[in-house]
């Protein structure tokens, strides 16, 4: 069980990465304010960026909690621990839980059309 989590380790390393990229972006000078040769490859780099994030598709960060009986992390959901197997609480679910995720980027694909 000790890859359990792994995978969700390089996706909190993608996103943390996406973040930062998307950061970068944004401090790019809009489509317009360069040379026109300048705005295509502006463009075409949003539009494989946000391709990129899409294809990714790692939706929301997985919500977890900690065992009450081992310490062990497991998901929020789960009616049993993944490491002792011992019986979880159901919880309520969160108010994230109810809301549509948010997209991961926030480029405008709009404005780079």
């Amino acid at each position: 069980m000790a890859n359990a989590t792994h995978g969700d380790g390089l996706r909190d390393d993608l996103r943390t990465l996406i973040a930062t990229i998307d950061r970068d972006f944004a401090q790019l000078p809009p489509p317009g304010d360069s040379p026109q040769q300048v705005d295509q490859i502006h463009r075409q780099l949003r539009q494989s960026w946000s391709e990129f994030v899409k294809l990714l598709g790692l939706g929301p960060k997985s919500e977890t909690r900690q065992c009450p009986a081992c310490g062990g992390i497991g998901m929020r959901a789960a009616s049993r621990c993944g490491h002792c197997w011992a019986k979880l609480e159901l919880l309520p679910p969160t108010a994230t839980a109810a809301v549509a995720p948010a997209p991961v980027t926030t480029i405008d694909t709009a404005r780079a059309a």
